[in-house]
């Protein structure tokens, strides 16, 4: 039998193969990619991802590995794929590459935050050198990207429990930079403390407000009684714990967080509501077009014609003629002072490519429709069934 040193040292080097594997895997789905774009194919193939799953599940079984396991991995290995193709066809369909050096703003001046962890997921295809830059408002992450300091800015738009955030779309009537991405972050709270503690061990808890209002069920039956510490943010929180190095601290905050700070999850999946995903856009003064094989999503706002009967209507109707899925649809007070009182502006995201025919022949019907129209951007859409 091998010793433990023997067995690590094994362990490595398998997970070295796996990791070359890996890169191997993608080598080969960029050439997929161009194949699809070549043929018109869509890049996601639901079909053919069900029967992949299948067969893998079958071949774990066969060679005693659960099932289970098999299909959890291979889930995750398939999702980046599909997500590695769509940014390899983006960037190409675009004169561009994704290993160019490259640049994002985010909300917040230390990592771990939400914002900083979805700028990470819209650059994690990119191989050249990343930088992160932290702001300290939305303002701050827009200025970032219209003065050329950074290439993208990530901002949060909308959350599945709390709806939209009024001042990024507030924000988004005004600037010059056009929506390039999304990303949907799933919010998912943990328990993080340094290695080796215990839930028994625990007396004080971190984190911001928020977090200890979307886990107050899961605290009051598990961690009652103990001492609640709020934070700024759940990134001061993690980092408060990780300098402290005191075994009867933890922190609230995300999980995927933990590794940037030392620490480790204890529990995990706490939130009230399971199923809780914030929406992130992504700007950039280069607006981008969207290959017809690729999944998009456009979003645009309009005023109506005041004082017109049925002139909202006349609009949705314009999408719906030509069945097309709107998907989110926003009303705020328009930001232009000379605009007069009581003047609304609509959001709108519909399913759709602005490059369309079908949406070509909308956007001209709108500009007789609308007092005033403008494309805040067109991009691939990160929403999956």
């Amino acid at each position: 039998m091998r010793d433990l040193t023997q067995c690590r040292s094994a362990i490595d080097e398998v997970d070295s193969g796996i990791l070359k594997l890996l890169k191997e895997r993608l080598d080969i789905a960029a050439d997929i990619a161009a194949n699809k774009a070549a043929a018109g194919s869509p890049v996601v193939d639901a079909e053919r991802e069900r029967a992949k799953l299948q067969k893998v599940c079958a071949q774990a079984e066969k060679i005693g590995l659960p099932p289970s396991m098999a299909a959890k991995i291979f889930r995750l290995i398939m999702d980046g794929t599909v997500s590695f193709e769509q940014s390899f066809l983006m960037q190409e369909h675009n004169a561009q590459t994704l290993t160019r050096p490259t640049s994002i703003a985010y909300l917040g001046k230390t990592a771990g935050t939400y914002s900083h962890l979805a700028a990470r997921r819209f650059l994690k295809n990119f191989s050249g050198e990343k930088t992160f830059c932290g702001c300290g408002s939305f303002e701050e992450v827009i200025k970032a990207v219209e003065d050329g300091r950074c290439e993208y800015g990530a901002l949060p738009i909308e959350n599945s429990s709390s709806g939209s955030i009024n001042d990024v779309l507030d924000l988004l009537q005004l600037t010059k930079a056009s929506i390039v991405g999304e990303v949907f972050y799933r919010i998912k709270h943990s328990v993080l403390c340094i290695p080796g503690e215990s839930a028994d061990g625990i007396k004080k808890i971190y984190s911001h407000p928020q977090p200890f209002t979307q886990c107050s069920h899961w605290l009051k039956e598990h961690l009652p009684g103990r001492e609640v510490v709020y934070c700024k943010s759940t990134s001061e929180a993690m980092d408060l714990v990780s300098r402290m190095q005191d075994p009867s601290c933890a922190a609230i905050a995300c999980e995927d967080s933990a590794g940037l700070y030392g620490l480790q999850p204890l529990f995990t999946d706490l939130a009230n509501n399971k199923n809780n995903y914030t929406r992130f856009i992504i700007i950039a003064m280069t607006p981008v077009q969207v290959p017809q094989n690729v999944a998009a999503k456009t979003t645009l706002l309009f005023t109506t014609q005041k004082y017109v009967p049925g002139s909202l209507i006349a609009v949705l109707n314009e999408f719906s003629s030509q069945q097309i899925n709107l998907v989110k649809l926003n009303s705020r007070p328009r930001e232009l002072i000379q605009n007069e009182t009581w003047e609304e502006i609509f959001y709108a995201d519909v399913q759709a490519n602005l490059d369309s025919a079908k949406m070509q022949m909308i956007i001209s019907r709108l500009k007789d429709l609308t007092g005033f129209v403008k494309i805040l951007g067109c991009y691939p859409s990160d929403e999956r069934s």
